[in-house]
């Protein structure tokens, strides 16, 4: 009743306020009319309600009171004529009193109950709606039906998109599996909701889908988890370490007990039985080997390292093995492999001339390429009382020091490198990566040291306070050579770091023996990667040329001595981060991929999910992912190209109808979105997923895409229309939908096409960082349908994400390379007396056009 009132009264301000949603039309008295009568209707009802209200006060008053009124009438006539006793009355008066406490809490009970139930009923409406699924079909394992063989059949299919429209309207598709088939054109949303219908993730709203003799509505989750495989362009990981990411789809069921069920364990498993919750064991081994191809744990290894070489991921993860810790004490087998690991490689290195790329670990020597307190150390710190963070306060360091004849210099030197850290850092907010990454100083310390260079400005180092002179000490043990160049670090200082690492050895307390490891080229340090331990040493960074050989040593080592795998499994250990944040985009969506393949779908649907890779991978990925799905089923669908064209049978998505292309159709689609470009209807959702398939835009959210492309202009030109010329000041950047156009360079001597644009591609994205003048002039060479960016909104999503700025930094990094290469063979041919040749946009290895 109230919110009734309330919206009445709401739109009752907007009619006498002259709202802008009504303002001008003629009838606007007349819908004033028919709301004050509506608000006077609830006002009569609102009478009503407390008139009755009121009578049923008062009648619940009246014979609240009518049976003690009784008692006394009836009584008191009773006892005056001699039929009862005084005693008698008060005896029933005084009953009738007792009995009215418990009659009113089972009144209150009554009505409690009712309340409860009324609500129960309404929490069970809200979340158990109709089209919720059967708990039996959601956790059921019922026998799978044959999904490999069986005929899939999709008829007149209905489907509608988030925004109400109909993506999928009547679509037939037939299929005899196992098969390689491909999907085509259409929109994005179009592609996405028949990709999520056939593997059920969604149902349709008519028509049906058989797998078979089965509806794929009615499989369970069991068989659809099981044996379908889907991925999209968007992607969601969960959280915890890549390894937890792959195998997330082989956790269907527990397997036997890692340990016996204690007494604990029984009250706690009770405990869930009866409260409802899961009786499941969570410490058992939950991996479904068999559906994996795998009997063991070690079979489901080797299976992991060839998933990761299809999605082109392996290299990636042994990269991150390579920079993780071990405790040998734990891994002892593998602590030995890596030691023979190290004495193979030293031989290999000086076998191929490469000593110089290792700054190896020498007592005598000072290491570049670590900071100064591992060269006092000459190890590594196993606790915190040795922390780098926690040196300056050590009192055996700090002896350490004075009796190196380093107190005062480390004094001074850390007073300089406060007045850097305060200058460059003062203006970053707390919160900046940066921080961490390069700064020696805390973000929340920098008020701290500002204060001490103050004080040291007033009185000199002498005027410190002791605790003051120990945060000043700190900052120079995590000084680097050959990475600061901050010119404290000379011949001298690092004659005085070796006689104090000396010290140090010499004079460590057997309190403090336990909280370093030393450098030892017989035994593996803890503390450190496994490549550190491996070279022993430093990688030495003024070898930069050396690098790549070296790589491969370790590589050809590893492999030698049989650590690929485990070296492998320890970058698997990686943590992903919430939702997969620590990675990039081309890496999650490559690890849902790869998470697909490792449970052996017999029906894998990939729905622009290389969208995000370079042109070159995307093409390799692909390739690998058809060797391994051979003798499986695989859908892909996606806006066309010649992926699809090499597929045995391709279907086009057309006025939401799926159609079978002829033979060599494929190679050049129309798609849906082409076709309404060319009369200017594509959708926000057609917009954004053309944007999403252009490198520029790849890993950008898609709600910021949704805003890039509403905030756009759509503009349109004829054959032979120039969109701008040579020379004009630059305010927009062009997405190509549909046409194509010619990039011309007036030479002064005339015009010259220089390149070829066509449809998805971008250009003038120059003039979204700076107004500065186009350097060639852009003519439509067909009837041309582009999006115009505006540069506010794209320098407003640069400012808030990274991945942009990233991906412009990469292509102009690659138009530079690739102009000074066009300058050279223009350059040449200019030398050999011939004209340049008109040829297509060079593309660079994200494959955009390289123009601007």
């Amino acid at each position: 009743e109230s919110l009734a009132i309330r919206g009445i009264a709401d739109r009752v301000g907007q009619l006498v306020a002259g709202s802008p949603e009504i303002h001008g039309h003629d009838t606007s008295q007349y819908e004033l009319a028919m709301v004050t009568r509506r608000l006077g209707g609830v006002f009569e009802l609102r009478v009503q309600i407390a008139t009755k209200r009121y009578l049923v006060n008062v009648l619940n008053q009246f014979f609240s009171q009518l049976t003690l009124f009784l008692f006394f009438s009836i009584g008191g006539y009773l006892a005056i004529m001699g039929d009862i006793t005084i005693g008698s009355l008060v005896a029933v008066l005084a009953a009738y009193k007792d009995m009215y406490a418990p009659w009113k809490d089972l009144i209150d009970y009554y009505q409690k109950a009712e309340d409860a139930r009324v609500k129960y009923d309404q929490l069970r409406e809200y979340f158990a709606p109709p089209t919720l699924m059967d708990r039996a079909r959601i956790s059921g394992d019922a026998p799978c039906p044959n999904i490999a063989t069986a005929p899939l059949i999709a008829s007149n299919v209905v489907a509608e998109a988030d925004e109400g429209v109909r993506a999928i309207d009547g679509a037939n598709l037939i299929l005899q599996l196992p098969i390689h088939a491909a999907v085509i054109g259409g929109s994005s949303a179009s592609r996405d909701e028949l990709a999520r219908l056939l593997a059920r993730q969604v149902l349709p709203r008519a028509g049906q889908i058989k797998i078979g003799d089965s509806d794929i509505t009615s499989l369970p989750d069991s068989v659809i988890g099981r044996r379908i495989g889907f991925v999209g362009p968007e992607t969601y990981l969960g959280s915890g370490s890549m390894f937890d990411a792959l195998i997330y789809p082989l956790l269907h069921r527990p397997g036997a007990p890692t340990s016996a069920i204690g007494k604990f364990k029984e009250l706690e498993l009770r405990e869930a039985a009866r409260t409802g919750n899961s009786e499941l064991d969570l410490d058992a081994d939950w991996i479904d080997y068999e559906n994996a191809g795998c009997s063991s744990k070690s079979q489901l290894r080797l299976r992991i390292v060839e998933i990761l070489r299809v999605v082109s991921l392996e290299e990636e993860v042994y990269e991150a093995g390579l920079r993780r810790t071990i405790n040998p004490a734990v891994r002892a087998s593998l602590g030995k492999k890596l030691l023979d690991a190290r004495r193979l490689l030293r031989e290999r290195v000086v076998q191929r001339n490469l000593t110089s790329a290792i700054e190896t670990f020498d007592r005598a020597l000072y290491i570049e390429n670590a900071s100064v307190a591992e060269n006092i150390l000459f190890g590594t710190p196993l606790s915190g009382a040795l922390a780098i963070e926690r040196l300056g306060e050590n009192d055996y360091m700090r002896r350490v020091i004075a009796a190196a004849g380093l107190t005062e210099e480390f004094l001074e030197k850390g007073r300089r490198l406060a007045a850097v850290m305060t200058d460059i850092f003062r203006g970053l907010e707390a919160g900046h990566e940066f921080f961490e990454r390069f700064s020696f100083i805390r973000a929340d310390d920098l008020p701290v040291f500002e204060a001490i260079l103050r004080r040291i400005e007033g009185g000199g180092l002498q005027q410190l306070a002791p605790g003051e002179r120990s945060r000043l000490m700190e900052l120079p043990f995590k000084l680097i050579a050959s990475q600061h160049t901050v010119g404290l670090i000379d011949q001298a200082f690092k004659e005085k770091i070796l006689a104090a690492r000396e010290i140090f050895a010499k004079e460590l307390p057997a309190e403090l023996k336990s909280a370093v490891q030393f450098f030892d080229i017989d035994t593996y340090n803890a503390a450190t990667t496994v490549i550190d331990n491996v070279l022993f040493g430093k990688g030495a960074l003024s070898k930069a040329s050396m690098t790549g050989a070296l790589q491969e040593i370790v590589t050809e080592v590893v492999t030698e001595l049989g650590l690929y795998v485990s070296i492998v499994e320890l970058g698997l250990e990686t943590d992903i981060g919430i939702g997969g944040a620590k990675l990039s985009a081309s890496q999650r969506q490559r690890m849902a991929i790869a998470r697909c393949l490792i449970k052996r779908p017999e029906l894998l649907i990939l729905c622009d999910a290389l969208s995000l890779l370079d042109p070159a991978m995307q093409d390799r990925v692909f390739a690998a992912i058809r060797a391994d799905m051979a003798d499986r089923s695989l859908i892909l669908l996606e806006a066309g190209g010649t992926r699809a064209a090499s597929l045995p049978r391709v279907f086009m998505i057309e006025d939401g109808k799926v159609i079978e292309q002829t033979a060599g159709a494929a190679a050049a689609p129309r798609a849906a979105a082409t076709a309404d470009a060319d009369e200017g209807h594509v959708g926000l959702g057609e917009l954004v997923g053309i944007m999403a398939q252009i490198p520029l835009f790849a890993g950008i959210d898609r709600s910021k895409l949704k805003l890039l492309a509403f905030t756009s202009e759509r503009v349109t030109y004829d054959q032979g229309q120039y969109v701008f010329r040579q020379g004009a000041p630059g305010d927009k950047a062009y997405v190509i939908l549909d046409g194509k156009a010619d990039v011309v360079l007036d030479t002064g001597a005339g015009e010259t096409v220089v390149a070829h644009l066509n449809r998805h591609q971008v250009f003038g994205e120059m003039a979204l960082l700076s107004s500065m003048p186009r350097t060639t002039s852009i003519r439509a060479a067909a009837p041309l349908t582009m999006l115009a960016l505006s540069q506010d909104v794209f320098i407003r999503l640069v400012e808030e994400n990274s991945n942009i700025a990233m991906g412009m930094t990469r292509i102009l990094a690659d138009r530079l390379a690739g102009t000074l290469r066009d300058l050279s063979r223009v350059s040449a041919q200019v030398s050999a007396g011939t004209r340049p040749q008109n040829r297509p946009a060079s593309r660079d290895p994200r494959g955009r056009a390289g123009v601007t």
